[in-house]
């Protein structure tokens, strides 16, 4: 059994987040709050959300007979497949509203309601959806602590230019970069101009298509911590729900030729 209430506003941040990425997944429900992982069709980009029970107005959970659970040593979970997408435009639908979410396992259906507007979403069969990906051990030599809407604004002239965007660390400074087959751009921040950088010499290349997409589900957050390294995987964290939540998207790269 799962009931809870939230802010309309706070879980459609959340939604986008995970939309960047995936249409749907499973998410797994528990008595600290919620949880996903899951990865892009083409398993070029995957994303981690967290979700405090802390961010809700109200969290019930009681483990039923029908829930799956770990192990005696984990808590007690409930997984349920949901299409995002489908929930977020609900979503979009309230302003500042509060919404009550109803789990009913039984008929496998997820009740909404923003004030006097009830919907009835169907939940997909976890089952049918791609396995929960295992993150890979990695060490990033490079942090980078940028503005969110520093990052964002390059994005979007970027897109105008390339198909693909460097991102790199030059000593101390660091930059992105995007060349098209007429035009470049490229920003340049010192150390002095970012909340935080380690001090480096390496970059990577990465499809601008899914570095856009990211971008849009980290519109809410102040600032983002961009993890990097030499033709390596880049992951970027960030806060959602006024720091009780959290969400890392990780995206494979394009390596260069010779």
């Amino acid at each position: 059994m799962f009931e809870a209430k939230i802010d309309a506003s706070v879980l459609r941040e959340c939604i986008e987040s995970i939309t960047a990425v995936v249409d749907e997944g499973k998410l797994r429900v528990a008595e600290d709050g919620l949880k996903l992982r899951a990865v892009d069709p083409a398993n070029v980009a995957m994303v981690s959300f967290e979700l405090q029970r802390d961010a809700f107005d109200d969290f019930r959970f009681e483990q039923g007979s029908g829930a799956e659970a770990a192990s005696e040593s984990t808590a007690a979970t409930t997984e349920v497949g949901i299409d995002f997408n489908k929930l977020r435009d609900i979503l979009g639908i309230g302003g500042r509203e509060e919404v009550d979410l109803k789990l009913d396992e039984q008929v496998q259906k997820l009740f909404t309601r923003m004030g006097s507007l009830a919907y009835t979403i169907s939940l997909l069969d976890p089952a049918s959806l791609r396995k929960e990906p295992k993150v890979p051990e990695l060490e990033f030599p490079v942090q980078v602590v940028i503005e969110t809407e520093e990052f964002r604004r390059t994005i979007r002239a970027s897109e105008k230019i390339g198909d693909h965007i460097v991102l790199g660390v030059d000593g101390e400074e660091f930059y992105m970069e995007v060349e098209g087959e007429m035009d470049k751009l490229r920003l340049g921040l010192r150390k002095e101009q970012l909340i935080h950088l380690t001090p480096g010499t390496l970059h990577s290349l990465y499809s601008l298509d899914y570095v856009a997409a990211m971008s849009k589900g980290m519109s809410h957050a102040e600032n983002i911590t961009l993890n990097l390294g030499k033709d390596y995987p880049l992951r970027v964290d960030f806060e959602v729900a006024d720091g009780k939540g959290k969400v890392s998207y990780l995206l494979a790269p394009r390596i260069e030729s010779e």
